[in-house]
């Protein structure tokens, strides 16, 4: 169950800016915990052992398109993994990588299915989304990821990334859409809620990649939104100027790697110098070099 549409970014000054590698980004997080750890520990007795910081990245719904590939990501980056999803297993199509990700069952409409695993958690990355009728999308998108934001902040995960999605300014799509557009939104209001100062959320348009459907079947997506997406980054900043247009708007806004928006989304989890808050579509594109 997981999904991201439409999104916009640029951050690529403040990635050369910050200069850390994705090895040294996860050091930052780590240390950054048993930092933590050792401060509560020093208003305890000295004969109580402080509690071993956090340190493991889950990934709610990282069996899906996007979420296997911030597992990806994490694993290559050098992190210890944890995928949680519905059915508890990885996706139908085995990688090696896949060997090194925990993957565990949980429901994020159902907290109790998870919430004791979360003290091990350094960092949560919701890749959870979907589509259906208005209702059945507000569950999906809204709910579910409102009701991990305040079960991670509950627990003491010290970040949270969500991965939302830029909405076009096409009138009439929360007619068609409301459930998914008001359901992103709310989460984004319980970050900015529960997680003013280490609280994330991207937002890409059109992701694309390698799509895996099957052991059989697979949709290259990227042979139709990749020589967009390349035509778009020669006038960036003219392109930009045109997606508030309604209608037309839309065609301006950059479909997106799905291997950039995994990237984004571990860097947002694992490095401190990146400001809380929004990584639009340029940001997370940035991501892509």
């Amino acid at each position: 169950m997981s999904s991201a549409l439409f999104s916009i970014a640029s951050l690529s000054k403040l990635s050369r800016a910050a200069g850390f590698s994705r090895a040294a980004c996860s050091a930052r997080l780590f240390s950054s915990a048993a930092e933590s750890a050792a401060t509560s520990s020093a208003t305890t007795e000295e004969s109580a052992p402080p509690p071993p910081p956090p340190t493991k990245l889950f990934v709610f719904g990282g069996r899906g398109f996007v979420g296997s590939h911030v597992c990806k990501e994490a694993v290559s980056s050098g992190l210890e993994v944890v995928s949680i999803s519905r059915s508890g297993t990885p996706p139908a199509v085995r990688e090696p990588w896949m060997d090194q990700v925990q993957w565990l069952r949980g429901n994020a409409l159902e907290p109790r299915t998870f919430e004791k695993h979360l003290t091990e958690a350094a960092a949560v990355i919701s890749c959870i989304g979907g589509f259906g009728n208005n209702e059945q999308m507000m569950k999906v998108n809204g709910t579910a990821n409102v009701d991990l934001v305040k079960a991670a902040k509950a627990a003491g995960v010290p970040r949270f990334v969500f991965i939302s999605a830029t909405i076009p300014n096409v009138p009439g799509i929360e007619m068609l859409l409301g459930g998914y557009v008001k359901g992103k939104a709310a989460v984004e209001a319980a970050l900015a809620e529960h997680y003013p100062e280490s609280g994330y959320y991207l937002k890409p348009s059109v992701i694309y990649g390698n799509r895996v459907v099957s052991h059989s079947l697979s949709l290259p997506l990227q042979y139709l939104f990749k020589p967009l997406e390349a035509a778009l980054k020669y006038a960036p900043d003219e392109g930009r100027k045109f997606t508030g247009i309604p209608f037309v708007g839309a065609l301006f806004l950059p479909p997106v790697n799905v291997e950039a928006v995994a990237r984004a989304a571990v860097r947002a989890a694992t490095d401190p110098s990146i400001p809380p808050g929004e990584m639009d579509v340029y940001t997370v594109q940035s991501y892509s070099q």
